[in-house]
């Protein structure tokens, strides 16, 4: 088992540096991508208004493993559903 760090950055609110133990960088790769689902899904108002997630993974030494870009645009005809829901 190696740790893994988990980061995001420029999020908002701040979301923590998490670590976790996994079996290999495959494991990693999987996590990382169901960890950022439960994190859209959690703050999905923030992250549908435009903002950027850029996600790091690194090892125990801090070496950059892989790097996940999410970003969303709502289409124009979207954006005034807000207001009629």
């Amino acid at each position: 088992m190696s740790v893994f760090y988990f980061e995001i950055a420029d999020a908002k609110p701040n979301i923590p540096c998490i670590g976790e133990n996994l079996p290999s960088l495959a494991a990693a790769r999987c996590f990382a991508l169901k960890y950022a689902a439960l994190l859209l899904c959690d703050q999905e108002d923030v992250f549908w208004e435009g903002e950027e997630w850029v996600m790091t993974v690194t090892d125990a030494n801090r070496l950059t493993m892989f790097t996940i870009m999410i970003c969303a645009t709502a289409a124009p005809a979207t954006l005034n559903l807000k207001k009629l829901i």
